[in-house]
């Protein structure tokens, strides 16, 4: 089977319209990660512009079959066509099947930028913009905590809630430990990244009170040491996190009563007189299980889980219990896809998300490592690979920070080393 023609002769066949397109789809995906920060709307119409702009534009074929030699895309794609596949058995209605296979878009997103972001130019303008973007909200954040003035929303949720404005800080701490480390500065710029890292994280703490937030950036930290460290470094944080961590808590109100909280609400779980977050979250947790016992094979097809909860606590509780609502979603990503599509979906998404973290990334590893991390860990408790604002997020990220460099006759290469300055020895 003869191979695709290179990239640049695709293009060079219809001139600067379909290099022009590409770049539009690039761009249209700034817009759309900067939409993510702080309106749906904007999010959306960047989403649809990219996707638009790169069908058009006459090399998504070829990027497509170029990046499916890539682990991390064709096992995306494969977990995407077994959610597909999953719409062909199960009770859910054709509507609630293809509602859920339409969650599952941020892989497709993930897929999509793999293809599109191999210049490293467009790279460092996605970098800097979601930095720019999310500076503006870190600083109108502490701004108003510290002045009183009342801006579009709360401090603690001026990136549309507090959980995104916790996850998207989080990234952005770590793309500036990142920045710091990888390239030459001098002093002032070296120890200003290192200060936006504390910034990002200070507001995390302090401000934001999202538990995710917690989690993903100890975690983010704790692996961006491991993979990016010397072995001296990898001791120290080792030794020093756990210490920091508990500071932390008792430094920070706010996130020792979130904790407190969380571990009293698991605690009471589902006995309590009232719903909890964390009770209600141990309660779906056994009832998934439950269920997920009984279909472990198969699952009960895409989009099943709410119609199998349903029929899984009918008669269980009183109608004006808190227990007795149906839920969509168990706030687990793992068990969610164990119900729908058996232990081999589970095995399939597993298999992506390790092919990702497996994937050569040069000096971006690192990075991409922890944010990665960060999410597999808070998916415990929730479903962020696939919520609109923080599944997108992950998989923007993942999608530009592990995607080759393309090479001049059009294959792809090792990944491509950064240049938003020059890199350290």
């Amino acid at each position: 089977m003869s191979s695709p023609p290179p990239l640049d002769a695709v293009a060079g066949r219809s001139g600067a319209t379909r290099l022009n397109l590409i770049e539009v789809a690039r761009g249209s995906a700034i817009l759309a990660v900067v939409g993510l920060l702080y309106s749906p709307t904007v999010a959306s119409i960047g989403l649809v512009a990219t996707y638009l702009a790169f069908v058009v534009s006459g090399e998504a074929f070829a990027r497509i079959k170029r990046a499916a030699a890539s682990p991390p895309v064709y096992w995306g794609l494969a977990f995407l066509g077994l959610v597909i596949m999953g719409t062909a058995y199960g009770q859910a209605s054709w509507q609630e099947r293809w509602t859920d296979v339409l969650k599952w878009r941020t892989v497709l997103w993930f897929i999509i930028l793999f293809a599109l972001f191999d210049d490293e130019r467009w790279k460092r303008r996605l970098i800097s913009s979601f930095l720019m973007a999310t500076g503006v909200g870190v600083t109108a954040s502490f701004a108003s905590l510290l002045t009183g003035i009342s801006l579009w929303k709360s401090p603690d949720a001026l990136l549309r809630n507090n959980v995104t404005q916790a996850m998207s800080f989080t990234i952005a701490t770590l793309l500036c430990l990142w920045l710091a480390r990888h390239y030459r500065w001098e002093e002032r710029g070296r120890w200003g990244m290192l200060l936006a890292a504390a910034f990002f994280g200070a507001n995390i703490v302090f401000v934001a009170g999202a538990r995710s937030g917690y989690v993903a950036l100890l975690t983010g930290l704790a692996a961006f040491g491991l993979w990016s460290g010397t072995y001296k470094q990898r001791l120290a944080l080792g030794l020093l996190l756990p210490i920091g961590t508990v500071l932390l808590v008792v430094v920070s109100p706010g996130m020792h009563m979130r904790l407190t909280q969380a571990v009293q609400e698991w605690n009471g779980g589902e006995e309590a007189a009232y719903e909890t977050s964390m009770g209600a979250r141990k309660l779906f947790l056994r009832h998934t299980m439950e269920i997920a016992a009984r279909h472990w094979v198969i699952g009960v097809g895409t989009g099943g889980f709410k119609r199998a909860y349903a029929e899984q606590i009918a008669g269980k509780y009183d109608q004006n219990d808190w227990r007795s609502q149906v839920t969509g979603d168990p706030h687990n990503q793992y068990l969610a896809i164990v119900v729908q599509h058996g232990l081999p979906g589970l095995a399939v998404f597993l298999v992506w998300l390790v092919a990702m973290a497996a994937a050569p990334a040069g000096p971006y590893r690192g990075v991409a490592m922890a944010i990665l991390c960060g999410w597999c860990l808070t998916s415990l408790f929730s479903s962020h690979f696939r919520t609109f604002a923080e599944g997108h997020l992950v998989t923007t990220f993942l999608g530009i920070l592990l995607a080759p460099e393309r090479r001049s006759d059009g294959g792809l290469a090792g990944a491509a080393f950064p240049v938003f300055e020059e890199p350290m020895s």
